[in-house]
């Protein structure tokens, strides 16, 4: 179970509050948060299993933004995301169908500006989806990624045409995990993924500074 010390660092770190390779010390950290160093050591090395900080020589700082990590992550996301949303073709309960599709009906009705709103219902649609899977050891590897993707500030949801795009690939997945076709649910989740990709690296080579 993490401890009060991991949560607060570990969204400290997703919501940008410290910058890319910024030392995190354990004097300044065990300030912060008022607590002994035990805590915080241990906090930091959960954070660099998750691959949110890393460590250079005696030093652990945030991981920086770059070009390579951007498609490593994403392109381990593309193979687990198709798997996920093969497997819940499978599993997928009628209580798990009610679920996708009451999230999908919100999405439909969100305003495509709003940034963060765009942002926290994709990832509740993601993370439902992966629980439709009924596969602990995939939701895990899914939701380490997830942490990784959230490091970048602005989400590629409200980039132009994106989110038209992402509405009718949910319903076409939707439609394929209740027909039972697990090839074509698979199949959607990873052009899906592809085309962020390709959208985060555009926003990347545009401005790498606002990732």
């Amino acid at each position: 179970m993490a401890s009060p010390v991991h949560q607060r660092l570990r969204e400290d770190v997703l919501a940008s509050v410290f910058a890319p390779d910024e030392p995190l010390t354990e004097a300044k950290l065990t300030e912060r948060y008022g607590a002994s160093r035990t805590p915080v050591r241990e906090a930091l090395q959960r954070l660099e299993q998750d691959g949110l900080v890393e460590r250079r020589g005696k030093a652990v700082v945030v991981r920086t933004h770059s070009a390579e990590e951007i498609i490593d992550i994403y392109e381990s996301r593309i193979i687990l995301e198709q798997a996920a949303a093969a497997k819940a073709a499978v599993k997928a309960t009628a209580l798990d169908h009610q679920l996708l599709k009451g999230l999908l009906l919100q999405m439909q009705q969100l305003d495509p500006t709003d940034g963060r709103a765009l942002a926290e219902t994709n990832r509740a649609f993601h993370a439902q989806l992966w629980h439709a899977t009924h596969s602990p050891s995939l939701i895990g590897l899914l939701e380490r990624l997830d942490q990784q993707v959230r490091r970048y500030t602005l989400t590629t949801l409200t980039y132009p045409g994106r989110w038209p795009a992402v509405l009718a690939d949910y319903a076409a997945m939707l439609a394929a995990i209740e027909d039972g076709d697990s090839g074509h649910a698979g199949e959607i989740a990873a052009r899906h993924m592809s085309d962020a990709l390709a959208i985060r690296l555009k926003m990347y080579a545009e401005d790498p500074r606002t990732l």
